[in-house]
């Protein structure tokens, strides 16, 4: 306490002289503590303080102009089927008589839902260079709620300011909850084919440059020490950061002679997830470097995207130590494709894509997965078949597609893939990064079959409106047919239509 004292007065003497040798200097100023008692507490919340909290009349708030508001909305229903959903067959059965293991057998998998959802977006624009953006979404499948309408499920889908020549010309931040979309959606989308989709909180940053245009960011993931919104959040751990999980990453968006070039770097520090293998791993250290590079010449497109990982991960719970394995994967992709210049536009594309597998990276052996490829947040239904049996970890496909506008206001698309695994010992991902089928033991099969997927999609009232009709059928390989227990690994079938209205 004595120290205390001594600090305290001395801290208060100081004050008090800075304060009178520069009263004459200030002499001919007022404040707005003129006449008033100056014993009031700072402010209370530390913003600009232009509209004052009420304590009964609330202001009318005449900074409101209601000429610089928009408000844009979407709405989406869409009905779904699948039969055979996990293609009659379960997880690994008891060791065999021949000493491997298999897939047991499983009942009827089929399956026919309806999905909704509705935002609705708010975009205030203060000035030319600042701007908020909310955006709350209600998502449900019909009949989970009720017929009074509750258990339906209302976030918020983005929620941002937006500050332009922030600090300097032609810097631009961002920071709140917001979408983050790079290229073709392969590390970074907004998954928007998923009744959610993916959305981040953080702070990210453009320095828009004639040439070389720079973005950076942080993303926080995974907040370990909150379980709440309200207040701070727990610091009964010995770090700060302990059970956090962050994404900071740096991205050249550049364009050269019709050329776009976009390497990137990104590094993930813990995950959403728990033990690898599949989804996002909690305790890792995973840099990711590479990029993505496009262009188009006349009548021919042709895209390449590729990345290293490298770092360390960890078997354990979430926690910034026990990282033993070496991280040390990569996933290729390259499409090409050409457009005829006859009626309806017919495009006809080729492609073919590769992520490492860890032949120690399945649920009977360990968990080592330093060799399987992360995808981080992907929009997968736009790769690897529209049916979602597929990620870019431990797969190699290849496959072709036909594309053409048989109306001005309408799509068509005709499209195959065949599958394998890179690695027969590693796991099979869905699109959703997670183990659809874990790998059994002694597995020599890579062939999981092919896919065949047809869309048509039809526009109304200047793209405002879109229905879409779809059918897949996938036709199962020696992997599941080979590693069955019984005769139940049949083929796949499914479809669905949707309505989506946005203005």
């Amino acid at each position: 306490m004595r120290t205390f004292y001594k600090t305290f007065t001395r801290l208060t003497t100081a004050a008090l002289l800075v304060a009178m040798s520069a009263a004459p200097g200030f002499a001919a100023k007022t404040t707005p503590a003129t006449n008033k008692n100056t014993n009031v507490p700072a402010v209370p919340r530390a913003i600009p303080d232009l509209v004052p909290y009420h304590k009964f009349d609330p202001p009318a708030g005449a900074v409101f102009d209601a000429s610089k508001l928009t408000v844009s909305g979407d709405m989406r229903i869409r009905p779904e089927f699948r039969s055979n959903g996990g293609f009659g067959l379960g997880g690994s059965a008891p060791r065999q008589a021949d000493g491997s293991y298999r897939f047991n057998n499983a009942g009827n998998q089929s399956d026919f839902f309806t999905q909704q959802l509705i935002r609705l977006g708010f975009h205030y624009a203060i000035s030319p260079d600042v701007a908020f953006f909310v955006q709350p979404q209600v998502s449900n499948n019909w009949g989970t709620s009720g017929p009074n309408g509750t258990g339906s499920d209302l976030f918020l889908r983005q929620g941002f300011m937006i500050v332009r020549n922030f600090l300097a010309p032609n810097l631009t931040l961002k920071a709140g909850r917001q979408l983050v979309v790079w290229g073709n959606h392969r590390i970074f989308g907004h998954f928007d084919w998923n009744n959610v989709g993916f959305a981040f909180d953080g702070v990210t940053l453009r320095y828009n440059h004639s040439k070389v245009p720079v973005e950076v960011g942080w993303l926080r993931v995974d907040e370990g020490d909150c379980n709440d919104s309200a207040g701070g959040c727990g610091n009964a751990t010995r770090s700060a950061d302990t059970g956090d999980a962050d994404i900071w990453f740096a991205r050249l968006p550049m364009k050269f002679g019709g050329v776009a070039v976009e390497p990137a770097w990104i590094f993930e520090d813990n995950g959403i997830g728990g033990n690898p293998p599949g989804g996002q791993p909690g305790n890792q250290s995973r840099h990711t470097v590479g990029g993505r590079v496009a262009t188009k010449k006349g009548i021919v497109d042709v895209t390449g995207e590729g990345y290293w990982q490298f770092g360390s991960l960890g078997t354990t719970s979430p926690t910034n130590g026990n990282r033993q394995e070496r991280i040390n994967a990569i996933a290729l992709h390259l499409d090409a494709g050409v457009t005829l210049p006859v009626p309806m536009q017919p495009r006809i594309g080729a492609e073919v894509n590769y992520a490492s597998g860890d032949e120690n990276c399945n649920a009977m052996d360990g968990n080592r997965c330093g060799n399987t490829f992360s995808q981080l947040f992907p929009t997968n239904h736009i790769h690897f078949g529209y049916m979602d049996r597929m990620s870019w970890q431990n797969m190699f496909t290849y496959g072709g597609n036909l594309q053409m506008r048989p109306t001005a206001n309408s799509h068509f698309e005709i499209g195959g893939h065949i599958m394998r695994l890179a690695n027969q010992n590693d796991n099979w991902y869905g699109a959703n990064q997670a183990v659809f089928k874990a790998t059994p033991q002694g597995n020599t099969e890579k062939s999981l079959g092919g896919e065949i997927d047809i869309t048509y999609t039809l526009f109304f009232i200047g793209n405002k409106v879109g229905w879409q009709v779809g059918y897949g059928h996938f036709f199962a390989g020696d992997y599941l047919t080979k590693n069955d227990t019984g005769s139940a690994a049949n083929d796949q079938d499914w479809g669905y239509t949707q309505l989506w209205v946005n203005f």
